[in-house]
């Protein structure tokens, strides 16, 4: 049985909310996950059939398309887009927005019969991969439904103590020993254990619903993403990496970490001052993708991605 895992968190951009209007993204069993990060966890076989509803509130039939976008991969992989049996193929390595067409979903109905799914079979346990799906009327694009969808092979939510799929009350999303606390090592809303805070993750998200509430603190001093700039050239690279970096609030005890897919640490840097360029050479990596992390007191603040050829 998938298990599944939903993240109350708006996703937002420059044109606001993405909410739907008479469109709604749901899971297989007809809950919403407008504007939120959704999990799948399950065997790779059975994640390549995973299926996503789209609800219509509207007294009208409604013609949709499905737009994906890639996030991150762990392993090279496209993921397929079905309506019933017309299938096509998100290609993996293509950073624009990759969007089919179509299907109709009935008035005042559901239209079940929408695969979006990773080509999973080979997955190992802890491979994973993160695509942003949207759906919405191809007559009227502001009606739209977004959602973070992040597909998992095995293993469930680190912190999930009693293995329900779920991060819920007692639990803490990032406690990876299941000790009920976030102590050397662990961070808080590192969902799915691999040491950094992901796009979909909310750094400082203790209790794993998705949001800051009471209690919680976005990150050491309220640092977050918006207060670091990075960039890395060339990427891809195939020997010497230069990472630039700033951080616009002054910190103490900074890093940036380099991490594989699998999220293993291959090495720190230590930052001297707020603003500096990092050279790593590279030549003794394997070809993948890596990423490379800005910590400030252990709490992982920005994330990016690099390409070794």
């Amino acid at each position: 049985m998938i298990k599944k895992l939903l993240f109350i968190a708006a996703i937002t951009t420059g044109m606001g909310s993405l909410f739907a209007q008479n469109l709604d993204l749901q899971d297989d069993q007809n809950n919403s996950i407008a504007g939120r990060t959704y999990y799948f966890y399950d065997t790779g076989t059975n994640l390549a059939s995973t299926k996503l509803h789209v609800g219509n509130s509207s007294a009208n039939p409604i013609n949709f398309d499905i737009t994906l976008w890639e996030i991150a991969n762990s392993v090279p992989s496209d993921w397929q887009v079905c309506f019933g049996v017309n299938c096509y193929i998100a290609n993996n390595s293509n950073s624009s927005p990759q969007t089919f067409s179509s299907a109709t979903a009935p008035a005042m109905g559901t239209y079940t019969d929408a695969k979006v799914a990773p080509f999973s079979f080979a997955w190992s346990s802890g491979d994973w991969g993160v695509w942003r799906v949207r759906v919405y009327d191809n007559t009227n694009m502001s009606d739209s439904s977004t959602a973070y969808v992040v597909w998992v092979a095995d293993g469930s939510p680190t912190g999930d103590q009693n293995s329900n799929g779920i991060i819920d009350g007692g639990e803490i999303a990032g406690d990876v020993n299941n000790n009920g606390s976030i102590d050397g090592g662990e961070i808080a809303g590192d969902v799915n254990g691999n040491g950094v805070i992901d796009i979909w993750e909310v750094s400082g998200d203790e209790n794993g619903n998705g949001v800051i509430d009471g209690g919680e603190v976005m990150s050491v001093d309220r640092i977050n993403d918006k207060d670091v700039n990075l960039s890395a050239y060339p990427n891809p690279v195939l020997n010497n990496l230069t990472i630039n970096y700033s951080i616009d609030k002054n910190v103490e005890n900074g890093t940036l970490d380099l991490y594989d897919v699998l999220g293993q640490k291959i090495s720190t840097y230590n930052l001297s001052d707020n603003k500096g360029r990092l050279n790593i050479n590279v030549s003794d990596l394997n070809a993948g993708v890596y990423f490379y992390s800005i910590k400030i007191d252990d709490k992982a603040i920005k994330t990016e991605r690099v390409i070794v050829k």
